[in-house]
């Protein structure tokens, strides 16, 4: 049996930023720019599209540093 790559799931740019935590699509527009994300769009249409499993590969861990020693005295 051959893997197949998965279905995109495409969502609009409003619901990609949101996804992210921004508030405006031009972070989203901006990663599409730089070739970070592609987009896709539907025949007949001008509304651009995002693949959400791209989306969230693009997310990476954040660490916190949490200093548990106490300077206070």
């Amino acid at each position: 049996m051959e893997n197949s790559p998965p279905t995109p799931q495409l969502i609009k740019l409003p619901d990609a930023a949101r996804y992210l935590g921004y508030q405006s699509t031009q972070p989203v527009k901006k990663l599409i720019s730089k070739n970070l994300l592609r987009e896709y769009k539907l025949p007949d249409s001008q509304r651009v599209l995002v693949d959400k499993i791209e989306l969230e590969a693009l997310l990476q861990p954040f660490e916190v540093n949490v200093d548990t020693t106490s300077k206070e005295e």
